[in-house]
């Protein structure tokens, strides 16, 4: 087996995004270690970090998402050195119920063991996302509230 350079890393990435993108996210798994670490900055109410560890509960994580909103992602810049890939990748959020959209760009870092990703941070812009989320859950009441009126 070819050892990991930039173009298979890069193949990687492309495909978790491909994956992602296509709603595929026992595909987009398949690229990571079982026992993989996913940190975000912009993860949790508190403001602090969202971490998580394991397969198992990265799915669960990712279908929190795709339950209620449709993603897209692309990699547009990709370094790689020492078994570390460093990204920039642009992206889009429609959450289905409210028709919102939170657009924007956010870096990952990704440590590969082997040809898998075994830590992956994510870095948002967590003002704007937490502004997202709150619009969301405002949205939300008000179309309920609407919804008992009728």
């Amino acid at each position: 087996m070819k050892k990991l350079d930039a173009q298979i890393a890069r193949d990687v990435v492309d495909g978790t995004h491909a994956a992602w993108s296509s709603g595929d996210i026992e595909r987009v798994l398949s690229f990571y270690t079982d026992d993989l670490t996913y940190w975000c900055n912009a993860g949790s109410i508190e403001g602090t970090p969202y971490v998580v560890h394991g397969k198992p509960a990265f799915r669960t994580f990712l279908h929190s998402i795709s339950a209620v909103a449709e993603s897209g992602s692309v990699t547009e810049y990709f370094h790689f050195e020492d078994g570390v890939a460093r990204t920039s990748v642009e992206c889009y959020l429609l959450h289905r119920r409210t028709g919102l959209v939170l657009s924007g760009s956010f870096r990952q870092v990704m440590t590969f063991r082997g040809r898998r990703i075994a830590r992956l941070e994510d870095y948002h812009d967590a003002a704007k996302m937490g502004a997202f989320w709150r619009l969301v859950s405002c949205e939300e009441t008000v179309q309920m509230a609407a919804e008992d009126l009728n």
